[in-house]
This record gives structure tokens, C-alpha cells and sequence, in this order.
């Protein structure tokens, strides 16, 4: 019996392991084309596209620092790196996780920008702009992880653990609370901010898009149904965004303040395991931001073509998507409102008045 159970041990082991590295292996080789394909296309290489290799390079670090290394703990469960990295590596978990985080914050606020004062956008997001607020970016992830944890801000006195066999993230109350604000509920309040404020003014572009074509006459029917389609797309890429951030990340930020607050012992068995699965659904957003903030961009795709596709089969491929990104969805709706060719046409459907 104890070796059936052994056995059936070990298998889990091996199923669990093979499942989290196939995990870091999809989310090392996404991360890693978000940085090979501007290469490849030059429409990439734009200002907006720094938040995108921000994103990428925060969870291509997830990959290479920080879910090895939890692999390893899960299937030998034991921790084998000592006391010193075991804080190096938590540092580089919080640090790497929360930049990803605040990341998508920033670029919340450059599609709002891109959306709301298109005409200005350019002057406002330069080069320069945009690299000083990547650097704000990783100093703010590396002050609210490396400087607390190293100096032993989060533990809580009396409570420790086997640091030959073990290697927990103990936080107190304090620590769980702000940081958790810091590195998370303050980020996520903003994007979701943002995101309505894109979707409302997405929809005011779009009603004024149809009104136009109602008043012109030129072809209202299908200037309305483009219209209509574009802001569906736009809001269901943005219920994706949401959604999946949400379920990534949320999980984890309640259980933390709850055990903190609680006081519910960090060793306990139960709690250990909840916490293992939930901070591998955090990782998992790594796996996932490359396939909603890149792999969707039409920019993008056609370097992907040049990537997977042999040049002779690359006209007969097609990597459509029923989404759109809220830039190209923002682009599209002035496209429209200043296209030469609409305004051509409505005013050859306007008839000149005759003075006799």
C-alpha cells in the first residue's frame, strides 16, 4: 500500500510537472517573439510598442527567474537553493510580477491618451517620455520587492520556517495590505478607469460617425453596422482584458490580505496548497499578456507570418481575428472621421444651390 501510494505520488508529480513546464515554456516563447518581431516589421517599432517589450520583458523574467525555480520546489517539494536565494528569488517574483502589473496599468493610460487626444498624442507620448516612464516603472516594482523583502519588512515576529527545506513568502498585516495596494489594487482601479473612459469615448466616436452618415446620406445603413462592429470588437477586447487580469491576479491579492488580516498560519497545509494554485494563475497572465496585447495587433501578425509561414504560402494565409486592439479600434473610427475619400463623397451628394 505504501508503495502503491508512492507511486500514484510520484505520477501526480510527474503530471504536475510536465504541466508547469509546458506553462513556462509557452510563456518564455511568446515573450520571446514580442521582442523578435519588430525586427521583422517596421511598423512595430513605435512608441506604444516600448510598453508592449516592457510588458514582454517582465514576463520573459517570470519565465527565466522565477518559474523554474517554483517548478523545482513543486515537484521535489523541498527547497534546495538555501536562505539567502530564497529571498532573492520572492524578490524577484514580487519585483517581475508587480512591473507586469503596473505595466498594464501604463499602457491602459497610453491607449486612453491615444483615444481620447489623438492629435495630440504624438506630442505628449515621445521617445523620451516613454523610456523615463519604463524606468519609473521597474525603480517602483524594485522598491516595493528587493528593499522591504530583503530587509525583512514583511516577516512576522515569532512565525519562521525550515529554511533547509522550505521557502515561504511570511507577510505581516502592514506589508500585506500596502503592498498588495501598491502592486496591485491601485493598478487595477486605474486600468479599469481607463478602459471606461475608452469605451466611452469610442462610443461617442461612433455615434458621431453615424450621425454624419445620416446626415449626408451616404450609405447610413453600412456606415452604421461598420460602426456598431467596430465598437463590439473594441468592447469585447477590452471585457477579455479585464476578465483575464481579474482572474489571474485577483485571487491571489484577496487570499494574501485575507491570511494577513486573518492571521492564519502560513504553514498550514491547506492555505500552503491554495496558495501554490493561485500564485501559478498569477504566472499564468505572463503566459497570456503576449496573445492580448501583441498577438492581436494586425502589425504584428504580419511578422508573425514572416516567422511561421515560408514566404510562397504567406498570401494564403489568413491570421484574422474576431478582435481588435482599442488602438487600431481608436485609429479605425478617425481614420473614418477624417478620411479624404468620405468627405469627397459627401459633398458630391450635396447639391449646389442655383441663384437665378
Amino acid at each position: 500500500i505504501v508503495c502503491l501510494s508512492r507511486l500514484a505520488q510520484d505520477e501526480s508529480c510527474a503530471l504536475v510537472g510536465t504541466i508547469l513546464i509546458i506553462v513556462d515554456l509557452v510563456t518564455f516563447l511568446g515573450n520571446t517573439i514580442v521582442f523578435i518581431c519588430p525586427a521583422l516589421e517596421k511598423r512595430l517599432r513605435t512608441v506604444t510598442y516600448m510598453f508592449i517589450l516592457s510588458l514582454a520583458t517582465a514576463d520573459l523574467l517570470v519565465a527565466c527567474l522565477v518559474m523554474p525555480f517554483s517548478i523545482i520546489y513543486e515537484v521535489t517539494g523541498i527547497w534546495l537553493f538555501g536562505r539567502l536565494f530564497c529571498k532573492v528569488w520572492i524578490s524577484f517574483d514580487v519585483m517581475f510580477c508587480t512591473a507586469s502589473i503596473v505595466t498594464l496599468c501604463f499602457i491602459s493610460l497610453d491607449r486612453y491618451c491615444s483615444v481620447a487626444t489623438p492629435h495630440h498624442y504624438p506630442k505628449r507620448m515621445t521617445r523620451r517620455r516613454c523610456i523615463l516612464m519604463t524606468l519609473a516603472i521597474w525603480v517602483y516594482s524594485s522598491m516595493i520587492s528587493f528593499l522591504p523583502v530583503m530587509q525583512g519588512w514583511n516577516e512576522i515576529p515569532g512565525v519562521d520556517f525550515d529554511a533547509e527545506r522550505e521557502c515561504i513568502f511570511v507577510t505581516n498585516r502592514t506589508f500585506a495590505i500596502v503592498a498588495s495596494a501598491l502592486a496591485f489594487y491601485i493598478p487595477f482601479l486605474i486600468m479599469c478607469t481607463m478602459y471606461f473612459f475608452i469605451y466611452r469615448a469610442s462610443r461617442l466616436k461612433a455615434a458621431r460617425i453615424m450621425s454624419q452618415a445620416l446626415d449626408i446620406h451616404y450609405h447610413p445603413k453600412s456606415k452604421r453596422q461598420n460602426s456598431l462592429q467596430l465598437e463590439n470588437k473594441a468592447t469585447r477586447t477590452m471585457s477579455i482584458i479585464i476578465s483575464v487580469f481579474v482572474l489571474c491576479w485577483l485571487p491571489y491579492f484577496v487570499f494574501n490580505v485575507y491570511i494577513a488580516v486573518c492571521g492564519a498560519e502560513p504553514n498550514n497545509n491547506a492555505i500552503h496548497l491554495v496558495f501554490k494554485i493561485i500564485t501559478w494563475f498569477g504566472y499564468c497572465n505572463s503566459t497570456i499578456n503576449p496573445m492580448l496585447y501583441a498577438f492581436l495587433n494586425h502589425d504584428f501578425q504580419r511578422a508573425l507570418k514572416k516567422i511561421i509561414v515560408c514566404h510562397r504560402w504567406g498570401a494564403q494565409v489568413d491570421i484574422g481575428g474576431d478582435m481588435v486592439s482599442i488602438v487600431t479600434f481608436s485609429k479605425t473610427v478617425q481614420d473614418q472621421e477624417l478620411s479624404p475619400k468620405s468627405i469627397t463623397v459627401a459633398n458630391s451628394n450635396v447639391k449646389p444651390k442655383v441663384t437665378q
